[in-house]
């Protein structure tokens, strides 16, 4: 089932993170924009999508990101957290030390008190291994399926390590954008709903690639095939909700909704409304989408 609730971060301290532009190519390197300009276009798409799920009955969480921290990517809480049925919390080992910091102890002990069967991956920094959260782990909960695209960002070992603790049967992969440049997370590859799923199978390595498009059609899903230009307007990077009325939303960007052709929205809203934000400077400074900004509260 999908979630009802989301935390979401909003961007205080928002720019091009240094850190993250060597392998993300979503993401434009820092530049001689102005940082307050930057932030303040951040904030106003931050509460522009914030508003969007309010207005449509679905229950946002919602927190600064601390402004006297260097994390400018704290507006992507998905990468270091993950909830789950049964009262499990999940916390994720991330590649760059500003990242890390955005596991603040305030909004950790916030989820403890929901969930209090913690999954502590984070001891593996130490050993330079990573695994963030669902921008590394497409789940599809139905199928019990959890699909990962293997980067620096990903490894394997720590897919095959968590799909065992939580009890999902792991596809891993590689992937590549158009410039054969290994794709930095898998939500941008793919994106997987109760009865759809997104995919760029072109990105994905065709070693591994009828293997995860015969896992989608083998678990009922009407499966969406985007093009690699598609991909770069984050047309991957969507995220199925529920409402509290218990109607399906599919949340993106306006790039996205844009760059999907007619048939494609088409075939989504057969399943869920479309809900859209202008993301622009998120995504572009920020090398993420709508999918990123938003942990679900399970």
């Amino acid at each position: 089932m999908p979630a009802r609730r989301v935390l979401m971060i909003e961007p205080i301290g928002f720019r091009s993170n240094p850190e993250t532009v060597a392998d993300n190519a979503f993401q434009r390197p820092p530049g001689g924009e102005s940082p307050q300009a930057l932030e303040i276009a951040a904030r106003e798409e931050f509460a522009r999508l914030r508003d969007a799920l309010d207005s449509r009955g679905v229950e946002v969480t919602w927190r600064p990101a601390a402004a006297d921290r260097e994390s400018p990517d704290a507006v992507f809480p998905n990468n270091w957290c993950s909830t789950h049925g049964g009262g499990k919390l999940v916390l994720y080992p991330m590649m760059a030390p500003s990242r890390r910091r955005e596991r603040r102890e305030e909004i950790v002990d916030a989820l403890r008190e929901r969930y209090p069967d913690v999954v502590d991956l984070t001891s593996h920094e130490t050993d330079n291994r990573f695994l963030e959260g669902t921008g590394s782990l497409v789940i599809d909960e139905r199928s019990g399926i959890v699909y990962a695209n293997e980067s620096p960002r990903t490894d394997r070992r720590l897919v095959h390590e968590w799909a065992q603790r939580m009890g999902f049967e792991p596809i891993v992969f590689r992937a590549s954008d158009a410039g054969g440049r290994p794709i930095y997370h898998t939500n941008v590859v793919m994106s997987v709903g109760s009865r759809w799923a997104v995919v760029c199978a072109d990105a994905i390595d065709p070693l591994d690639r009828s293997e995860v498009v015969a896992s989608l059609a083998e678990t009922g899903h009407e499966t969406l095939f985007i093009s690699l230009e598609q991909m770069a307007a984050f047309c991957g990077n969507v995220l199925e909700l529920e409402n509290d009325r218990g109607e399906k939303l599919v949340v993106m960007s306006d790039r996205a909704f844009h760059a999907f052709t007619n048939e494609q929205r088409a075939a989504l809203e057969g399943h869920a409304e479309l809900v859209h934000a202008d993301l622009a400077t998120i995504e572009t400074h920020g090398g993420g989408s709508a999918r990123c900004m938003l942990a679900e509260l399970y």
